[in-house]
């Protein structure tokens, strides 16, 4: 059986963390991914978490890393520009205002926002994790766009009725959140809600 390819933009919004950690737990599934990252998305990943993104693909095995394949951002024509190329999905984590808006509206300047349009005319999954508050109106009719058009916007909101609430396990959650959009729900990056989890009176 073939794996699962995925397609990883990450763009210049605060929330490199929770790129990593779907980059983890998508290698884990043993799924191929492609990541995009911009620029200014790599500026920010090093000031969000102390590390380089070359530091932190080096902390994977040689298979993990034979998984991963970095695209240019600028290169319009990377194989995932294509709908030639198949694959089970694209998740843009963090999804910043500017690359909503050029999604929104079709823009394709870049690999990310390129990509982000094939998937959509190719009916792919297209999971966009904003990250931006408060929101005007301008952000909130870009998400009504995408949405029609077939994506979904998840903002990075995380629940607190996991049992892990520190600060990786809120980042966990955003994560596997945009993890079980893409169809992967086998993985351990937060714990699922359950009745039991409630205690009190039945009719309370």
């Amino acid at each position: 059986m073939s794996r699962k390819k995925y397609v990883v933009g990450v763009s210049g919004a605060s929330g490199a963390p929770y790129a990593m950690a779907a980059i983890k737990a998508l290698l884990k599934l043993e799924a191929c991914v492609h990541l995009i990252i911009t620029p200014i998305a790599k500026q920010v990943w090093q000031h969000e978490t102390g590390t380089s993104l070359s530091e932190f693909i080096g902390t994977f095995s040689k298979e993990e890393q034979s998984r991963l394949i970095l695209e240019n951002n600028k290169n319009l024509g990377a194989c995932v520009s294509s709908g030639s190329f198949r694959h089970d999905g694209m998740l843009v984590i963090p999804c910043s205002v500017k690359t909503l808006a050029g999604i929104a509206n079709g823009y394709a300047g870049s690999l990310i926002e390129r990509a982000s349009d094939v998937s959509l005319k190719e009916r792919f999954k297209l999971i966009l994790v904003l990250r931006e508050a408060p929101y005007n109106l301008i952000h909130i009719e870009n998400m009504a766009t995408v949405t029609r058009a077939g994506a979904v916007v998840l903002p990075a909101s995380p629940g607190f009725y996991h049992e892990n609430t520190s600060a990786q396990g809120l980042i966990d959650f955003v994560a596997g959140k945009a993890l079980d959009q893409l169809g992967e729900t086998e993985h351990d990056l937060y714990t699922r809600w359950k009745t039991e989890d409630i205690q009190g009176e039945k009719d309370a």
